[in-house]
């Protein structure tokens, strides 16, 4: 077996994750932000590996939170220069959306576990989570479920 490669920079196009919240008409409806999760969840192909969910609601200042919402997937890829893609699915507090995010590729793992668990870890780690920090424990918790 090849030595595991990960990249964050070399994306697939992966056509199902299209935007699925309704263009702003008049700014007087609130979009059903559940009904889009779940929509986004159903186009997600059948083959893909649910790794789990990353939450927690974080003091941000005095009186404020900032939500923390991640769903992990991992997809095996046919006829790409990788393997497979880390998916995630998450709550954008700023814009107030659930979002997709294609995280990182890679090839050279035993299985689909093998390549989620070290591709989230390496994802984490491109983005200086400091694991070891109380802060970033669901994120710690997060791998260790894996």
């Amino acid at each position: 077996m090849p030595k595991p490669q990960i990249s964050f920079e070399d994306g697939v196009e992966l056509p199902f994750m299209a935007d699925l919240y309704p263009e702003a008409d008049d700014g007087d409806s609130d979009p059903d932000h559940k009904k889009i999760l779940r929509q986004m969840k159903a186009a997600i192909p059948k083959q893909a590996i649910k790794l789990g969910t990353v939450e927690q609601d974080l003091d941000h200042s005095p009186g404020l939170t900032w939500r923390i919402e991640e769903h992990y997937y991992v997809l095996p890829l046919q006829g790409e220069q990788y393997d497979w893609v880390l998916l995630r699915i998450h709550w954008d507090d700023h814009g107030g959306r659930y979002e997709w995010s294609q995280d990182a590729v890679g090839s050279g793992f035993k299985d689909g576990q093998d390549a989620g668990r070290s591709m989230a870890a390496a994802f984490f780690e491109q983005c200086d989570f400091d694991l070891a920090d109380d802060d970033y424990a669901h994120y710690r918790d997060f791998l260790d479920r894996l």
